[in-house]
């Protein structure tokens, strides 16, 4: 008889898999590829300001409010308050930056353009030659 995942008891406790302070000021949590993000490529101001403490190199432009509207789910819509460039190993990557509790968001648009693909039997962002683990949290 097969065994039925959904049946087995959790090796390790639920709160282990749970990020603290998730998407906040206090913590930069990194970028995250999104296959369901498909045009823009968006995070939560309060992850930019986290990153900000990081590289404060890094600015926001605000002449670009109002540039994006973003919808979650079946929520509201969320106006971008500017656009933040982010130097990253893989090229630099504008971002919408969102009064919304969100992370950094790879969209599928800047994945292609900076010609980068998601291997996920190794965890990694892959261009040519250049490999970047991701972490799954």
């Amino acid at each position: 008889m097969p065994t039925r995942a959904y049946r087995d008891v959790p090796s390790s406790p639920a709160s282990q898999f749970l990020i603290e302070d998730q998407y906040t000021r206090s913590v930069y949590q990194g970028i995250l590829p999104n296959t369901g993000a498909a045009n823009v490529s968006t995070v939560g101001k309060e992850q930019y300001l986290a990153l900000i403490q990081e590289d404060p190199t890094v600015t926001m432009d605000t002449s670009t409010a109002g540039k994006t509207s973003i919808k979650f789910g079946k929520g509201s819509v969320t106006v971008s308050i500017g656009t933040a460039q982010i130097p990253t190993e893989i090229g630099k990557i504008d971002f919408e930056v969102l009064d919304a509790p969100t992370p950094f968001l790879l969209c599928l648009a800047d994945m292609d353009r900076l010609k980068v693909y998601f291997n996920n039997t190794t965890d990694e962002l892959v261009q040519g030659n250049v490999r970047i683990p991701v972490i799954r949290k």
